[in-house]
């Protein structure tokens, strides 16, 4: 999926108050926005938002939401990358993936593809034959310049490849982190976390890693001043140079949220559409 013109745009943020509680703040909840990308297919872009500038989440530049309900033949035609690693989780449905380093491969429901761009790669997305109904997340790391050069790459994972375990309340799937096999360039975690209906889980960060929750489903409380958010809001991860929990508590309906944190690069990236210098 490529960056492409913005086609609605939401103002809200809500900053954190100040807090004396040890575990990891919450920053700020912003909105997300809609855009059209690909063959006319409208896409939810959580990252990057006026709201929320790179520094705050580096290195994550970009967090794509889809949601089709046919994602037949390519749906995102061929198209050329450069210059940072992209992962696109399969939350329902089917993706097929094809690029110019010769792989090829279908992700089923639950699992997980990198591909990294590195010096340049082109690539197609598209769905499974039955044309069924997608849903997923794609994600944008960027690399640093001293890495910006290296071969491209691929990986998919099916979901019985992907690490599952219990942190508080919340059931969580480690996308990226400790015990994933998913291979990325930057020190980083994702994860798929679920909570019940007025669950609680404190998920532990690494000392100075930055990034943001995002809300797929429901609703509940962030950081350690219980900053309110909901569904497709993103939260953004207070700075912290110690290893301190992220306590995430679900309302009445339950919590579903990805949570994405990485060792910032300290780059200024500099954007020109599919390509990252």
């Amino acid at each position: 999926m490529t960056q492409t013109r913005q086609a609605e745009q939401t103002t809200q943020t809500t900053q954190a108050p100040q807090t004396t509680y040890p575990g990891r703040a919450a920053l700020q909840v912003a909105d997300s926005q809609t855009v059209m990308e690909g063959a006319g297919v409208p896409i939810t872009r959580v990252l990057p938002s006026r709201q929320t500038p790179y520094h705050l989440v580096d290195p994550w530049l970009l967090l794509d939401e889809f949601k089709m309900e046919s994602f037949g033949g390519e749906s995102f035609p061929p198209h050329p990358h450069r210059g940072f690693e992209i992962l696109t989780y399969m939350i329902e449905g089917e993706g097929n993936h094809t690029d110019s380093e010769g792989n090829a491969g279908t992700v089923r429901p639950g699992g997980l593809q990198r591909i990294t761009a590195g010096r340049g790669i082109w690539h197609g997305e598209g769905g499974g034959g039955d044309n069924s109904r997608v849903h997923g997340l794609q994600l944008w790391i960027n690399l640093p310049r001293a890495d910006k050069q290296i071969a491209p790459g691929y990986q998919a994972l099916q979901t019985e490849e992907i690490p599952e375990v219990q942190v508080g309340d919340a059931t969580v799937c480690i996308l990226v982190g400790a015990g994933s096999p998913t291979q990325v360039q930057t020190p980083a975690v994702y994860l798929d976390v679920k909570l019940p209906a007025n669950g609680m889980a404190d998920l532990p960060i690494p000392a100075g890693f930055q990034g943001f929750a995002y809300v797929l489903g429901g609703a509940g409380s962030f950081g350690s001043h219980a900053l309110a958010a909901r569904e497709k809001q993103v939260v953004v991860l207070g700075p912290s140079d110690r290893e301190a929990p992220f306590r995430a508590s679900a309302g009445s309906e339950g919590l579903w949220f990805v949570l994405a944190a990485a060792r910032p690069i300290g780059e200024t990236p500099y954007f020109n559409g599919p390509y990252v210098d």
